[in-house]
């Protein structure tokens, strides 16, 4: 999927490199907007109108043949769809509909400011944009982190992004990053609707001023999720248990075989197989095999969310890849982690 992969993109990171291995550093306690500026993705957009080519016919339906014996024709501008572009390239983001309101990178730099603002303590770690410029985002680091050990930290985010072109909707919603091993693991199951997310229509401005809603969120997500890790570890997964575990993780992933027969399955089977082996080799890795964690549910849980971060697909390596990237925080990547920690959860 290389011709998913833009030069208009760019990436941020404060710290240690960003846990999807792009970008340039910058300085810690930068601020959102300083950070956008930074990276050189704080430009703005516009809606570009869309005009038709028609043919002029005079009144009774017949068409009009200029001087040039050529039919005459005029342009005529569509009411109810326009092009948003981006402005300082004019790169074009999508088309909109009538009644779509732009909503600018730098004032998703300012949402994220304001996050921080209501707690001295949240700082920016990372920031840029995917897909061509069609998806921004900032993670801001909260204060709280989740032990599953002293020795294994999830540090706590809130992941703020916005979709231009109608390509997705402004949302802010908190996320966990295993600081170890860098694994990503949304805490909301996405039918439980946590987080906030707005479509570009109505009244943006009061859709913002829920700023205090998301820390609220979060605060209440943080706790839930703490106990949720808690139950995890304290969840013995070997032998058998652990086989079903892994087999129907895959399936969540990549669908299940029912349909498949003669060579198709014998190819599926063998491609299952070499995934589940190489997760049985994280779960032997430094990272799985902390005390307290070897052999638990926890530990089976981020085997599996390392695999989708680090060696899901058959595209470039998550270092130099923006695809994977996008998968791991937005896509299928995202999704299947997502349910792997409601399958995870189903065994406590």
């Amino acid at each position: 999927m290389a011709h998913e992969i833009h030069e208009t993109d760019a990436f941020g990171y404060v710290g240690q490199k960003a846990w999807h291995g792009l970008g340039s550093a910058l300085p810690q306690g930068v601020d959102a907007v300083t950070a956008f500026r930074d990276l050189g993705i704080d430009w703005g957009t516009r809606l570009d109108p869309i005009y038709r080519k028609i043919a002029v016919v005079d009144s009774t339906g017949f068409p009009i043949i200029g001087a040039d014996g050529t039919q005459e024709h005029q342009w005529v501008q569509l009411e109810n769809n326009f092009i948003h572009t981006r402005e300082d390239n004019n790169l074009e983001l999508g088309l909109v509909s009538k009644g779509y309101k732009s909503f600018e990178n730098i004032d998703v730099a300012k949402f994220a400011d304001a996050l921080a603002g209501a707690d001295a303590a949240t700082i920016v770690e990372t920031a840029g944009t995917l897909y061509n410029s069609r998806r921004v985002f900032v993670l801001v680091k909260l204060p709280q982190v989740i032990k599953a050990t002293s020795e294994d930290i999830s540090e706590q985010y809130v992941l703020i992004s916005n979709g231009h072109g109608g390509t997705a909707s402004f949302s802010a919603y908190p996320t966990s990053i295993r600081v170890v091993c860098a694994n990503t693991l949304k805490w909301s199951l996405r039918d439980a609707a946590k987080g906030l997310s707005f479509r570009h229509s109505g009244n943006i401005e009061e859709k913002l001023g829920q700023v205090r809603q998301v820390l609220g969120i979060a605060a209440q997500e943080t706790a839930k999720f703490q106990e949720q890790v808690s139950a995890l570890v304290g969840t013995t997964l070997l032998g058998d248990k652990l086989t079903t575990f892994l087999n129907d993780s895959y399936e969540i992933a990549f669908g299940k075989f029912d349909s498949l027969e003669g060579e198709s399955l014998i190819k599926a089977l063998a491609k299952r197989d070499a995934v589940i082996a190489q997760q049985r080799e994280l779960l032997e890795n430094e990272k799985n095999s902390l005390d307290g964690i070897r052999g638990t549910a926890w530990s089976a849980l981020n085997a599996v969310t390392e695999y989708h971060d680090h060696y899901r697909g058959r595209g470039k390596a998550v270092a130099i890849s923006q695809v994977r990237a996008h998968s791991n925080l937005f896509g299928v990547s995202s999704d299947a982690k997502t349910k792997t920690l409601r399958k995870a959860l189903s065994l406590v």
